[in-house]
């Protein structure tokens, strides 16, 4: 029995020391590479040395190119391949192989490691600067900057300062390289502060700043003027013009009130009505009196009070009409608009200039539309097609009659007028005369002069081709029935479209 327990204590001893001397010498063939279990990025490199490894991830790296976003939002890339990005592992996997414990090789091997991994990454830096000096951002040099005051077509005096957000050559080369060796895709300039400066400003550039302050004032008025459901405000675009300038000194200087010309002669500065000042000086290329005050002048306010009128004056103007069928005609002349008085407009935009009054106005009126603005018919309207003598009456969008009519005589030369009218009045039983007749009419609504819409009592047939020979003298003839079912409808003031 003892026998067989020393010869089993002897194999166990044997097996023992065998194990200890394969784990030793397996220990002592990882002293040089990565031990069993070791990953990095994907790849198994048990087995490999740390120059090895790196070959592998070397290859297989994909360089990313670099989107770089600037203060205006402008986007500039610069691509991998051009500046010559390389990847570098072997600094990475130098630590981790230090840090490795070969006698732990068997705990590995149970539980697998991967190691972190963290490239170098270098460039063809000549290249990259090649690349940075061609952006647009560096194309205004720094002696090529200052501080300009400009009138910009419809939106008035505005300053153009360039002397501020100055790119800073080096310090974006220098984020851009950051960028580049840290594997971002994207980066914005103006996330760094260092990548944009301000430029010291001259004593003139001061100067300038503090007049076009002043031309702000003037052209930040407050009002803002309503059209029905349109808005414009007096701004710069309005007012700017009015500012008088270096170049428009002299003449004005000698214009006088004239009673046919509104505003001539007058002019608004600091806060007052005056004359053109005796004593004045030029700032900064804009008028101004002795105590620095910009000159506002009259007569050009009320060149801009009627072209903004005119914008909206909608009578006998052109207007796109959607018709019957649903297309798009043009339609030009007429009666019926919106007529601004242009004269009491100017008179309160003064007086609101010299009170500082801010608000939302509404203009006064020679002649209401429907509605205000340039769409001004509204979806309560008569249609009159002359080509296809018919007429539609439309309520709130809804049609809600038609019938056959008979306009003027064509070979008379009687033809009805074409362009947007409105019912200016209406009346029962009524005589029409003209040279060489009398008609009795039931039911009269007359739109342009003595031309109106009214039952013919005396015809059988309408529509057709009637009024191009027999025609009415002008006038729109409806079968007695419809002539009545449509006075009972429209009210005076209601738009006509002849076309």
């Amino acid at each position: 029995m003892k026998t067989i327990i020393k010869w089993l204590s002897g194999i166990l001893i044997g097996i023992v020391v065998m194990a200890a001397l394969v784990y030793m010498a397996l220990a002592v063939y990882y002293h040089d590479r990565f031990v069993l279990g070791t990953w990095a990025r994907g790849h198994y490199i048990t087995g490999l040395s740390v120059s090895q490894a790196a070959e592998i991830l070397n290859s297989e790296y994909e360089s990313r190119d670099l989107v770089v976003v600037d203060k205006d939002g402008k986007r500039y890339e610069v691509k991998a391949s051009d500046i010559g990005v390389k990847a570098d592992f072997t600094l990475s996997l130098q630590t981790a192989f230090d840090n490795q414990n070969v006698i732990s090789w068997i705990y590995y091997m149970v539980n697998g490691k991967e190691v972190t991994m963290v490239p170098e990454i270098s460039f063809e830096e000549d290249a990259l600067e090649r690349i940075v000096s061609k952006w647009s951002c560096f194309d205004l040099k720094d002696e090529n900057r200052g501080i300009e005051i400009v009138n910009v077509v419809d939106e008035g005096y505005q300053l153009i300062d360039t002397m501020g957000d100055v790119p800073v050559y080096d310090e974006i080369i220098n984020q851009v390289g950051i960028a580049i060796r840290s594997g971002l895709g994207q980066i914005n300039l103006t996330d760094f502060e260092s990548c944009y400066k301000d430029l010291e400003l001259t004593n003139e550039m001061k100067s300038v700043k503090k007049t076009y302050e002043k031309i702000s004032d003037i052209q930040d008025t407050g009002i803002t003027y309503k059209f029905g459901s349109q808005e414009i405000e007096i701004d710069g675009s309005f007012v700017g013009d009015a500012i008088v300038t270096q170049a428009q000194a002299q003449d004005m200087s000698t214009q006088k009130p004239k009673k046919n010309q509104p505003g001539s002669g007058y002019f608004i500065c600091g806060g007052e009505e005056v004359s053109f000042p005796k004593e004045y000086h030029i700032e900064n290329g804009f008028v101004v009196d002795s105590k620095g005050n910009l000159l506002l002048s009259e007569s050009s306010l009320y060149e801009s009070v009627n072209e903004l009128c005119g914008q909206f004056n909608t009578v006998g103007g052109e207007r796109s009409f959607v018709n019957y069928a649903g297309k798009t005609i043009k339609v030009a002349g007429g009666t019926y608009g919106n007529k601004i008085d242009s004269t009491k407009e100017f008179d309160y935009l003064i007086e609101s200039l010299l009170s500082g009054t801010e608000e939302i106005h509404e203009p006064s009126y020679e002649q209401l539309a429907a509605k205000q603005g340039t769409d001004d018919i509204g979806n309560t309207y008569i249609e009159i097609s002359i080509s296809d003598q018919h007429l539609y009456y439309y309520q709130d969008g809804v049609l809600i009659l038609n019938c056959d009519i008979v306009t003027g005589n064509v070979a008379r030369g009687r033809d009805t007028p074409t362009g947007v009218y409105y019912v200016y009045g209406k009346a029962k039983n009524r005589y029409l005369r003209g040279r060489g007749y009398v008609s009795f009419v039931k039911f009269w609504m007359p739109v342009y002069k003595g031309v109106g819409i009214h039952d013919a009592s005396w015809r059988d047939e309408f529509g057709g081709d009637i009024y191009l020979d027999e025609g009415s003298h002008g006038c729109i003839n409806l079968p007695t029935e419809k002539a009545e079912e449509l006075y009972g409808y429209v009210e005076v003031g209601t738009p006509v479209i002849i076309y």
